[in-house]
């Protein structure tokens, strides 16, 4: 059985709060980091984003009050 209702759909994009110009700044900020680590430099920008990823780095908490 053939299902004519598909035929008549019409296919939208994913909604996306991301605008074209926030896309460009995203990607431009990414080159520079990849051009930084290939540099063998750290961006401070990206810095601990490996280990957390890797999850090689700990919560440092200070003055953890218990508020019940």
């Amino acid at each position: 059985m053939v299902d004519h209702k598909r035929d008549d759909m019409t296919v939208v994009p994913i909604p996306s709060s991301e605008t074209e110009a926030e896309h460009r700044r995203v990607r431009s900020s990414n080159d520079l980091d990849q051009k930084l680590e290939r540099e063998g430099k750290r961006s401070r920008h990206n810095e601990g984003y490996d280990e957390a990823a890797d999850g090689k780095t700990q919560s440092k908490l200070e003055n953890v009050i218990d508020e019940d």
